[in-house]
């Protein structure tokens, strides 16, 4: 996998959330893919630089297509690599809210983003951004799966993000690169954020 630019996508993936429900102790690093199961799905990120991180925000639809906004949440903790020529970009994240009405409405959102910006021009790049709802795995309680394509100047980038939803928590997988991503590879490493996530 190769990114060659940063669109949308990139928004999207930094969007990924899980919320747990009340009997819950808070998210953390337990509840993620570790690196071994993202190299499994995605064996190009075998030399990948891997980084994690813990907040209380998180990345939603924004007022228009090519922008998001922060929302608060209860815990949000993350693991993403980054493959060694910058080329291949994963992350796994999961994010407690306080309730699961919120996690639906979550996931509600990025239903809407998907009609409401089905193609959008991205004005700093000029980017034709290209957005489709797709076939999701069945994982957790609900599941929702987006695909992206974005097009500078003849350079085409792809995404692909799966969010499951389970209670007050949502895990969300995402890839980006240059090349299509193997509907294989993210529903393989979305089964075992699902896992992980309870």
């Amino acid at each position: 996998m190769r990114r060659t630019s940063l669109s949308i996508a990139a928004g999207l993936a930094a969007v990924l959330l899980v919320s747990g429900t009340p009997a819950q102790a808070a998210v953390s690093a337990k509840d993620l893919p570790k690196k071994g199961d993202i190299v499994k799905a995605f064996p190009e990120m075998v030399d990948a630089e891997f980084t994690s991180f813990t907040t209380k925000k998180n990345s939603a639809p924004g007022e228009t297509c090519d922008t998001s906004k922060l929302v608060k949440v209860k815990r949000l903790t993350s693991i993403r690599g980054v493959s060694s020529t910058s080329a291949s970009y994963v992350q796994s994240t999961v994010v407690e809210h306080s309730s699961a009405a919120k996690v639906k409405a979550y996931l509600k959102s990025y239903k809407k983003y998907a009609k409401d910006c089905a193609t959008f021009t991205e004005p700093t790049s000029g980017g034709t951004v290209t957005t489709t709802l797709v076939k999701a795995p069945k994982l957790g309680q609900s599941t929702v799966m987006l695909q992206q394509e974005t097009a500078v100047a003849g350079v085409v980038s792809y995404s692909s993000t799966v969010f499951i939803g389970d209670g007050k928590r949502v895990a969300a997988v995402v890839a980006i690169d240059d090349a299509a991503i193997p509907a294989s590879s993210i529903n393989k490493l979305a089964k075992v954020a699902a896992k992980k996530m309870k």
